[in-house]
């Protein structure tokens, strides 16, 4: 009987012991990812970024857990890419915008050449040789990885409070909301405006109180945050710029990842890219449609006013490659590869 009852305990025991170390062995093998985005649960970026994150979630099995911070509940969008490379961040999906003041060369994007094209010249760029320079840029300065190509928030605008822009001549004055790159602000000052740094957060705010007049974004950002209550009621659609977001992992959580789960990571987000930006595309007509019956009125620019604008901005381009510290050798390149894709 007192054998039994020690083969019992033994055998108890050892059981225990067993399930312990599988449960240790568990915990070893999971992982997770906190990704911080500073737009709300309604913006593009965030609905996208949740829907790959739920899919990697379950495609891994428990073994990953990506876990998405909104509203800058984490950081704000400009300080991202800094938090990434301190390692105090590990995922981030930051504007194009905010890594500039990093690497020079990609304000390349923002500079007249690329004013009032549409977004596939865009991608004909960035998709390409071009882009994969930049990403190798990014990563070396920041020591982080980038896990495949840019997401898309749309053509960037000119909104405005009071008065309407509706042509070239009616920039002149006016304060004008730009997110990152001084490249927004040279190319609004030299048609006439004065551009003001401020992050998204701050937007509403600066509405209000009459900071500035207008901003220069997207209709999906316009209609995630409903700056119509901000006092929003004038669109002219410019498009000064094409704006995308980038997908960063801090270098040291990367590596520390399974390759299965690393090969994971960047196989389900190349699936998602091009869903995302025909995704984008279609909310980007229906944010401007939500603009519109929430009383913005919206001016298309021509074809003429476009090309009257990119020949006003053109003169600046080499000043601004000087003063953003682009190298021109590199800007020369982009220049050739836009001239390619038309």
């Amino acid at each position: 009987m007192t054998s039994r009852r020690f083969l019992l305990k033994t055998v108890t025991a050892m059981t225990a012991g067993f399930m312990l170390s599988a449960g240790a062995a568990t915990a070893a093998d999971s992982y997770k990812i906190d990704v911080s985005l500073e737009t709300g649960p309604n913006h593009i970026r965030n609905i996208s970024v949740k829907k790959w994150a739920d899919s990697v979630n379950k495609q891994s099995d428990g073994r990953l857990k990506i876990n998405v911070f909104e509203g800058a509940s984490k950081f704000k969008g400009s300080s991202v890419p800094t938090a990434l490379a301190q390692g105090t961040l590990d995922m981030g999906i930051p504007g194009t915008w905010h890594l500039t003041k990093f690497i020079p060369d990609f304000g390349v994007i923002f500079l007249p050449m690329f004013f009032g094209h549409d977004r596939k010249i865009s991608y004909a760029v960035m998709d390409g040789d071009i882009g994969k320079e930049l990403i190798d840029k990014v990563e070396n300065k920041l020591d982080v990885k980038i896990i495949g190509r840019f997401i898309d928030i749309g053509g960037a605008i000119t909104f405005m409070k009071t008065k309407p822009v509706e042509g070239p001549a009616d920039y002149k004055g006016k304060r004008i909301r730009i997110a990152g790159s001084a490249a927004h602000a040279r190319r609004y000052e030299a048609l006439g405006a004065n551009a003001v740094k401020i992050s998204w957060p701050d937007v509403p705010q600066a509405l209000q109180t009459g900071m500035v007049d207008g901003v220069m974004t997207a209709f999906e950002s316009v209609s995630s945050a409903k700056l119509w209550d901000s006092g929003i009621r004038y669109a002219y659609v410019d498009q000064h710029a094409f704006h995308q977001y980038v997908p960063m992992i801090n270098r040291k959580l990367w590596d520390g990842l399974p390759k299965d789960l690393q090969e994971l990571v960047v196989s389900s987000w190349d699936a998602s890219v091009d869903p995302q930006r025909e995704f984008t595309a279609e909310r980007d007509a229906t944010a401007r449609a939500a603009a519109i019956k929430n009383g913005i009125a919206v001016t298309d620019a021509s074809t003429s006013d476009v090309k009257k604008l990119r020949e006003m901005l053109m003169p600046i381009q080499a000043d601004v490659i000087k003063e953003l510290r682009i190298d021109p050798a590199f800007a020369g390149r982009v220049e050739q590869a836009i001239k390619s894709s038309m």
